[in-house]
């Protein structure tokens, strides 16, 4: 071995304890899974009865290289899984199949998602997932799958299969958390009236819906695709697996959809109560400047300052004017009370 290869081996054999590198392991039916540095892969690929299953988080270019080399991956399939192409899309090479999905984990305030992307690289024999940005881990997924090893045994469409019902599991916890939180906003919009922050949360939730339309409408579109067409990785049983995911994302959308329905009443209705608030808050606005007006218009007159104004000289003219104004403001209280503008 030259100085050179020498050197290209050694820079791959660092690489392999990259903390990118979530795992790389050989499945081979009837023994342990067995890890491999990446300069191992390409050799474990050339055993007929060999089964690789690659997982990555947010690798760097180096490393991304390394594998797609190794696996013998094309240039354009490479380019790619390294672009920046987040929206969920499938594409046949032939002998590979590059799936792109999009995950999402909730914050730290467990109020908003955050979106990430996930790489599906399938072969007949190996499979590669490459995470970027905020995804779940694939770590609890793969250990329960090697506990019922026939599941592998059986291919990686099938894994891939495990592994898009997995982040269907993930959508349906976060559905739980929004639901919660959509029951809580359309009680807080009934009671109390509506303000710029409540507007502000519905904004951020109707955003967050359609963000997740987007992300989980195409990923059924194409798994029914998937299931109609003969692609050289998905086995002939495996499509009907693909079938049964594509109802079950329609399924999903629909459950937020209706989420997102909800919560579109929900500010129809605090519109509607604010609105009424503020009708009443006016009538009874109304009512008492009619009230007062009297005393006021009164008053107005006899501060014009005339001298030819009889009712001056009169004994009890006061006591008769303020009577009056009582008597003219107690009858337009009854009446708006009445009329329940008070």
């Amino acid at each position: 071995m030259s100085d050179t290869d020498e050197r290209v081996v050694s820079e791959i054999n660092d690489l392999s304890h990259h903390p990118s590198i979530m795992a790389a392991y050989l499945y081979i039916s009837g023994e342990e899974p067995r890890a491999l540095r990446i300069d191992q892969v390409g050799a474990a690929l050339l055993r007929p009865d060999a089964l690789l299953w690659i997982g990555l988080h947010n690798p760097s270019p180096d490393i991304l290289q390394a594998f797609t080399e190794q696996l013998g991956l094309g240039s354009e399939l490479s380019s790619d899984l390294t672009g920046e192409h987040s929206h969920p899309r499938f594409t046949d090479y032939d002998e590979n199949l590059l799936l792109i999905a999009q995950s999402v984990q909730m914050g730290t305030d467990r109020q908003r998602p955050h979106f990430g992307t996930v790489r599906f690289v399938l072969g007949r024999r190996f499979l590669l997932t490459v995470r970027t940005g905020p995804s779940p881990s694939h770590v609890v997924m793969r250990a329960r799958l090697e506990k019922m090893r026939h599941r592998i045994d059986r291919g990686c469409d099938h894994i891939l299969v495990d592994l898009l019902n997995g982040l269907l599991d993930h959508y349906a916890d976060i559905y739980k958390g929004f639901e919660h939180r959509v029951d809580r906003t359309e009680r807080a919009l009934i009671k109390v009236a509506m303000s710029q922050v409540s507007i502000q949360q519905l904004y951020m939730l109707r955003r967050d819906f359609h963000r997740f339309h987007n992300a989980i409408e195409p990923l059924g579109e194409i798994c029914a695709r998937i299931a109609r067409l003969k692609l050289e990785p998905i086995g002939e049983h495996t499509r009907e697996h693909f079938l049964a995911l594509s109802r079950r994302i329609e399924s999903m959308d629909r459950l937020f959809s209706n989420l997102s329905d909800d919560l579109s009443f929900a500010f129809e209705a605090g519109m509607l109560i604010e609105q009424a608030r503020q009708t009443d808050t006016t009538r009874k606005l109304a009512a008492w400047a009619a009230i007062v007006a009297i005393p006021t218009a009164v008053a107005g007159i006899y501060g014009m300052n005339f001298e030819n104004m009889p009712e001056l000289k009169f004994k009890y003219g006061y006591y008769m004017v303020l009577g009056l104004m009582a008597t003219a403001c107690g009858t337009l209280y009854a009446l708006f009370r009445r009329a329940k503008w008070l």
